[in-house]
């Protein structure tokens, strides 16, 4: 992030001082995701962005970067306030494998960051979130290194951890290295909408409780973009 852009996000966090929820989206942008997939998930993720944009105190609350992975994992949008994104950018399909393990780690560096700069500014904040989504099968081993780091994180009550699979060819075994708390949840056909609709109203209820509250989430809902 360039000094300029820095300073910029400091000041967001000066002059808005309200506790923040920062969520990183680790997306799967392999060419499995081609076509119709890609385009579900893009609209979801405007979706998402738009519902909580229309909350008055998740807009304020509400930190949200994208991570996305295939052959290496990219910061496609860094956390900063709402306001200040007018459109969540568009993820592209590309690479030729899927290094899930690198996109998990870059999600998790950022969180890390992101929560330093809370610390620094005096403003509090909720256990950050992380939401993996994927369709295949990780081809390297770095899964095996990022998983218990989530999974101490999560232990530790430092993180929330959303790992979904994506069609038929998702790994859901190693999907579930990721959480010991959560498992993980099949997405319905390409329920992508259906989903972010979910998660954002799971992020106005936490931005609407207190920091350290336990996390209450819509069971029920959930039956609308999942495979139960």
């Amino acid at each position: 992030m360039s000094e300029c852009a820095m300073e910029i996000h400091k000041e967001d966090l000066l002059s808005n001082p309200t506790n923040r929820v920062p969520i990183a989206l680790a997306l799967d942008v392999s060419p499995s995701m081609d076509g119709e997939p890609i385009q579900e998930l893009n609209e979801g993720v405007r979706q998402f962005f738009s519902a909580l944009k229309e909350d008055r105190v998740a807009r304020l609350s509400a930190e949200v970067a994208i991570v996305t992975f295939a052959t290496t994992a990219d910061v496609v949008l860094d956390f900063q306030s709402l306001e200040r994104v007018e459109s969540p950018p568009s993820v592209q399909v590309g690479g030729s494998s899927t290094n899930l393990g690198a996109g998990v780690s870059l999600a998790l560096d950022i969180l890390e960051d992101r929560k330093n700069v809370y610390k620094e500014a005096g403003i509090d904040y909720f256990q950050p979130w992380l939401v993996l989504m994927t369709d295949g099968q990780p081809t390297s081993d770095e899964h095996l290194r990022a998983a218990p780091r989530t999974c101490d994180l999560e232990r530790g009550g430092k993180l929330v951890v959303f790992p979904i699979g994506i069609g038929p060819g998702a790994d859901m075994d190693v999907l579930a290295m990721f959480s010991e708390k959560r498992q993980p949840l099949k997405l319905k056909g390409l329920n992508f909408a259906q989903f972010f609709e979910w998660l954002s109203k799971s992020v106005v209820c936490v931005s609407q409780s207190r920091p350290g509250e336990k996390l209450k989430l819509d069971t029920e809902g959930v039956k609308g973009w999942a495979e139960i």
